[in-house]
Formats: structure tokens, C-alpha cells, sequence
């Protein structure tokens, strides 16, 4: 709950920010590692065990309204993770696989003309898809859930169009953890 209450100072502190403006188009994309925060026995499988790493990825783009403040849609493949246990004697085996669709504040706070700091709170629509096996049978479910999308990051702003990006974004209601670095071009 504290990083959804920063998230929401920072992206207030750009809102009230002086209109100083700096209006570009911009998008960009980037890749990382995403960590899942559901353990085994949130699976009900006892003695189950959950990967709870895997590739994450971001294309995004937005407007930057003034140099302290932008609206951004954005996708995020939020990685692919195995679990595994039993019920009973018979094994499970599976996968599933977390994406979603978010829309975001973003306050900004440059220190200089080549460094940015930023946070994000946003409002998003997860997706967690699972495939299980057990005993020669195939399991297939979707489940589909709206939340909080919010996250704090740097810019590294390399001149005029093109900056290199490092972050850490949270999708609460599906619960993952994504730290992204990319690169981002405005125009």
C-alpha cells in the first residue's frame, strides 16, 4: 500500500508542476525479469512448487504533457511460470502465462536535462492463462482481472529523441513484479 501512495505523490507532484512545456509523442519497449508472488500452497497442490521468475517484457507509448507529467498506454507480458505438486498420489504439472493492458499517470521529476525520475499509478486489465496436466488429463483456464498498475523508474535521457530506461512495475491483482530496462524515442 506505501508504493501506491508514493506512486500517487509523485504522479500529483507532476499534475501540479508549472506548465514548463516540453509536449512530445513518445513510445518504447523493453525487457526484464518479472517475479510471481503466489507460493504453492496459494495453488491449494500440496507439496507444490511454483517458478517464480521469468522473461518480462513492455511496449508502451504515451504524451508528455509538460516536463513533469505524461498519460501512457502500455502491454506487458508479465512472463510465463511452471508449477507443479499433487493431489492425492497423481501428479500436476503445468504452466501459466500473465499479460496485461494498462493505462498510467506518470509524474516526472528531472534532475537535469539528461536524468529523470519517474513513478507511475495506473489502472490495468491482467490476463493469467494456465495450462495443468495430471494423470494423461489437460486442464485449460483464463481468468481475467482489473487493478492497480504502478511502478518507479529512471530515464537516462541520451539527447533529444532517444532515452534508456530502468524500472520496477507491480500488477497487484495478479500479483508480479516486473524490472524492466529499454529504451524509449520521442518525437
Amino acid at each position: 500500500m506505501n508504493r501506491i501512495v508514493l506512486a500517487a505523490l509523485v504522479a500529483a507532484a507532476g499534475l501540479s508542476a508549472a506548465p514548463a512545456f516540453a509536449q512530445s509523442w513518445y513510445f518504447g519497449g523493453g525487457i526484464g525479469r518479472g517475479n510471481l508472488n503466489v507460493s504453492g500452497t496459494d495453488l491449494n497442490l500440496p507439496n507444490a512448487s511454483v517458478g517464480d521468475s521469468a522473461t518480462t517484457y513492455t511496449l508502451r507509448g504515451g504524451y508528455r504533457f509538460s516536463p513533469n507529467f505524461a498519460l501512457e498506454a502500455a502491454y506487458y507480458d508479465l512472463g510465463e511460470y511452471d508449477f507443479s505438486g499433487s493431489l492425492g498420489s497423481v501428479g500436476v504439472a503445468g504452466t501459466a502465462k500473465a499479460k496485461a493492458f494498462a493505462l498510467n499517470a506518470v509524474g516526472i521529476v528531472p534532475l537535469s536535462e539528461a536524468f529523470d525520475l519517474y513513478a507511475r499509478i495506473g489502472y490495468g486489465s491482467a490476463e493469467l492463462k494456465a495450462n495443468a496436466s495430471a494423470a494423461g488429463y489437460v486442464a485449460n483456464d483464463k481468468d481475467h482481472q482489473s487493478g492497480a498498475f504502478y511502478g518507479v523508474g529512471a530515464r537516462w535521457n541520451i539527447n533529444r529523441n532517444w532515452g534508456f530506461f530502468a524500472e520496477w512495475t507491480r500488477a497487484d491483482k495478479i500479483e508480479v513484479d516486473a524490472y524492466i530496462a529499454g529504451i524509449d524515442f520521442r518525437f
